[in-house]
């Protein structure tokens, strides 16, 4: 993995919220309650860092990701992106923006136009942008776009149809590759594809960020790939974050209840070493009604009242430092479960 300076970050989000009305009354014209997908996160990313957005299915990380491109446009908070606010733009600001800022889509069968050649997907933000003088240049950048991520000039005239689910999504990777982006949100990138691929396509968009300095937002529910490409990692429960800590503190010390039941039901490669597990109860509430205090408290082994009244800070587990190791607990930090 590689090493990433965190001091200086080039992505900052501030208090980032993102509620959808439920629409309401006899003609669905009343505003009946909200869905709170995202529910007011902070966290930066530094350049040439991944940081990696971990949690259960429904817990916001897709709508945080699509939000940092404001391909769905956050309720409040706040983008900053090499400094610019990215709320404070207009259509044409974002749009230039948007070269330095690019996306990686979970399903590559459904990312990549089936009417269009891989030639002209790959050279779709090329076209955009206005980054190629001539159509010859477009071709070469093209060649050197797909090669890069280990195909070749053979696939230019082929169609999506013809490619495996892991060479799709290596196109894709192009794709976003082309306008020479500073920032990749990675949205479950991998998760469509076998087992031996993901490994492939991980390790492919490592070698791609030590060469051309990309920084990634990866977004994932898969801990082994986490582990695997993350630097730092930020676990959400119901639009929240719960905890944030560099990769191996996290999976070596993980203190909040949330981050150790997600840890305990995740295989263990070893089979001699045993882990206790950790099974939650309940189910994970609605984010159209979720629960007052931390979000966590009806499932959290360890709740007491004060967790149904108050929401937890985001704060260091260890007080008065600054480790970069932070839980949202009230008592997670003292009474440790182990994993």
């Amino acid at each position: 993995m590689l090493g990433a300076d965190v001091t200086v970050p080039l992505l900052s989000v501030r208090d980032l919220t993102k509620h959808f009305p439920i629409a309401g009354g006899p003609l669905g014209v009343r505003t009946a309650g909200q869905v709170r997908a995202v529910d007011g996160i902070s966290f930066d990313v530094a350049s040439g860092e991944t940081l990696a957005l971990v949690g259960e299915s429904g817990c916001g990380k897709s709508t945080t990701g699509r939000m940092l491109l404001r391909l769905t446009e956050p309720s409040s908070g706040q983008i900053a992106f090499d400094g610019v606010n990215l709320l404070d733009l207009g259509r044409a600001g974002m749009r230039r923006l948007r070269r330095e800022i690019q996306i990686v889509f979970q399903d590559p069968y459904a990312s990549l136009s089936p009417r269009l050649r891989v030639e002209d997907i790959v050279a779709e933000p090329l076209d955009v942008h206005g980054l190629c003088a001539s159509a010859a240049a477009r071709r070469a950048r093209v060649v050197e776009l797909l090669r890069l991520v280990g195909l070749d000039e053979v696939h230019l005239r082929r169609y999506p149809f013809e490619f495996s689910g892991g060479q799709r999504q290596r196109i894709a990777i192009a794709r976003a590759l082309a306008p020479n982006p500073r920032l990749i949100v990675a949205d479950e990138p991998v998760s469509a594809l076998d087992v031996s691929i993901q490994a492939q396509v991980v390790n492919l968009m490592q070698d791609l960020q030590e060469r051309l300095e990309l920084s990634y937002v990866f977004i994932s529910h898969d801990l082994a790939v986490v582990r695997h490409i993350a630097h730092r990692v930020a676990v959400m429960y119901l639009g929240r974050l719960v905890e944030v800590a560099d990769t191996e503190a996290l999976f070596n010390a993980p203190h909040h209840p949330y981050t150790q039941a997600l840890l305990s039901a995740a295989p263990v490669p070893d089979p001699e070493r045993r882990r206790a597990r950790i099974v939650l109860k309940g189910d994970v509430p609605s984010p159209a009604n979720v629960p007052g205090g931390c979000h966590f408290h009806p499932r959290c082994p360890i709740a007491q009242a004060i967790c149904r009244e108050t929401v937890p800070v985001l704060r260091d587990v260890v007080p008065s430092t600054d480790s970069g190791h932070k839980a949202a607990c009230h008592f997670g930090a003292a009474f440790p479960i182990p994993v």
